[in-house]
């Protein structure tokens, strides 16, 4: 299993970085044309869907024929599939960089989750067009999307790789129904958000998925899940706003006071009690 996952890794790393071009001569004037295109298209797939959209509406909103968009992109599909890797390739990149600043299979889960639920957040018209129109073909198996998928998932298999193999995770661990249970439940669970059903809070989500996926599986359980943590400081954190307003109001009571003495906490001297008269 383990160096299924690993090839798998390998192989999503090894895509050729310049595989986004549009056919034809890559001159400086070809390339700001493609770029042209590839931003009207996107505006165009993501307002209103694949199937909705046609290669003319894009061409127009560039300001060219249609019949010079085909001599970039030699069809519509073509075109969408450059721009889902011009907006899946930043994710990928980024999600590389912070991944591999972390360690241990609950910061990484929990970043995974976290940053998933923030591409429904920040990109609904993205997740709309992928869910609902380009995922449900029976094509998508064969399709550009699907290897870009393999690629961004490979995190969660490595994630799982390494915590079987520095013990944290047991090793009949199944890794493919981890990886369908976290992608598989946010989809369902931010399916209704796409669709103006609600928001979510991300962080607690994050939080509050990661103990769920990750509890039954780990030795210590939910002893020291993000969940209790959280919970803990946000209980720690009212008591002191609790504390500080108080003693807010009791210096302002003070402080209104004209014949109240100075309290000794603020000047160091004890309070002056009655004077003893001397002896005749």
């Amino acid at each position: 299993m383990t160096s299924k996952i690993r090839a798998t890794s390998v192989e999503a790393s090894e895509a050729p970085a310049d595989f986004a071009q549009p056919v034809g001569a890559q001159t400086p004037r070809r390339m700001r044309r493609a770029a042209e295109i590839l931003a009207a298209a996107r505006d165009v797939f993501l307002e209103k869907g694949f199937d909705r959209s046609s290669v003319s509406e894009i061409a127009s909103k560039v300001g060219v024929v249609e019949g010079l968009v085909y001599t970039y992109y030699p069809s519509k599909r073509e075109l969408l599939n450059a721009v889902l890797r011009g907006m899946y390739e930043p994710l990928i990149a980024d999600l590389e960089d912070k991944f591999s600043r972390l360690h241990g299979v609950r910061s990484r889960m929990r970043f995974l989750i976290w940053r998933h639920l923030r591409v429904y957040v920040e990109e609904p018209n993205l997740s709309r067009l992928v869910l609902h129109e380009v995922r449900t073909g029976p094509e998508y198996f064969q399709s550009v999307l699907h290897d870009l998928h393999v690629r961004y998932t490979a995190f969660l298999l490595r994630t799982v790789e390494d915590a079987i193999a520095d013990g944290e995770l047991s090793a009949d661990t199944d890794v493919e129904l981890l990886r369908s249970m976290v992608y598989g439940g946010i989809e369902h669970r931010m399916w209704g958000t796409l669709f103006g059903r609600g928001t979510v809070d991300v962080e607690t989500m994050a939080d509050r998925y990661t103990a769920m996926v990750l509890g039954p599986l780990l030795p210590d359980g939910r002893a020291h899940s993000p969940v209790v943590a959280s919970s803990a400081r946000s209980h720690i954190g009212q008591v002191l706003d609790e504390v500080r307003m108080r003693l807010d109001q009791i210096e302002d009571a003070v402080m209104a006071s004209p014949d109240t003495p100075p309290s000794p906490l603020k000047t160091g001297k004890p309070p002056a009690g009655p004077r003893r008269k001397s002896p005749p």
